[in-house]
């Protein structure tokens, strides 16, 4: 069974450090920038967003546990940015550590924050994939998650 726990600042001091290097990794991949820019980049995306940290206004950052018999295991975080205001959710960050990739518990996860949106009278839900997370990009389209745009880029010689 997988539940949502509200992040503690413990937990946000670890998961801090592996946002940011998934974040950069992905931005030097994708953007084909170097990593010391990406890491740069995305150390300050991050603290901009979350400029007072937990207690940033409408975000809402979560430990992913599962729960079997009596084992209690956080095997990732979820990043939201809810706006009750409009019914819409957007997932800035779903992160499973890798032991419990490819085993359903991303799907279970997102089945999960489906229902407790659905609840909070939340209507739409988005989140923003990178054009190389195939993994990732299948699964949201076997969940429902319809692609509403599309950036492009090229990249010119110095």
């Amino acid at each position: 069974m997988i539940r949502l726990q509200a992040m503690t600042e413990a937990g946000f001091s670890e998961y801090k450090p592996l946002a940011v290097e998934a974040t950069a990794q992905a931005f030097a991949r994708n953007l084909r920038i170097p990593i010391e820019e990406a890491r740069s980049k995305a150390a300050s995306r991050f603290d901009r967003t979350l400029s007072s940290g937990l207690s940033t206004p409408n975000q809402f950052l979560y430990d992913i546990r599962l729960e079997e018999g009596t084992i209690d295991d956080r095997i990732g975080y979820l990043w939201l940015d809810v706006n009750e205001t409009e019914h819409h959710c957007f997932i800035f960050d779903i992160h499973l550590h890798e032991e419990y990739r490819g085993k359903g518990w991303g799907r279970k996860t997102l089945e999960l924050l489906d229902a407790q949106m659905t609840e909070r009278n939340i209507q739409r839900i988005g989140l923003h994939v990178w054009g190389d997370n195939v993994v990732a990009r299948e699964l949201y389209d076997k969940l429902g998650y319809q692609l509403i745009g599309s950036d492009v880029q090229k990249r010119l010689a110095p």
